[in-house]
């Protein structure tokens, strides 16, 4: 393999990490933490109700957005220091 099709093959491993990390953990990350307490909270006094988005720390949001965008990083940076 030759150092063009490297470069290719790990451009393609960054970029897939990197839309995977923005679907699976960025977006739900910056919801989560730009939610607005004033307009996002019923209060009735005795309770209040929220209506702020989950953490993202399900499985699939921490294997899908953070795991597998790091392994496929990795890899692609390995890939493109390969021998000739």
């Amino acid at each position: 393999m030759n150092r063009i099709q490297r470069n290719v093959i790990a451009s393609a491993a960054y970029l897939i990490a990197i839309i995977l990390f923005a679907f699976f953990f960025g977006h739900p990350l910056w919801s989560w933490a730009t939610w607005n307490e004033s307009r996002g909270t019923f209060d009735f006094g005795f309770v209040k109700i929220t209506t702020r988005p989950p953490f993202p720390s399900d499985a699939k949001s921490i294997l899908v957005g953070l795991i597998l965008p790091i392994v496929l990083a990795a890899s692609g940076r390995i890939v493109s220091s390969g021998r000739e």
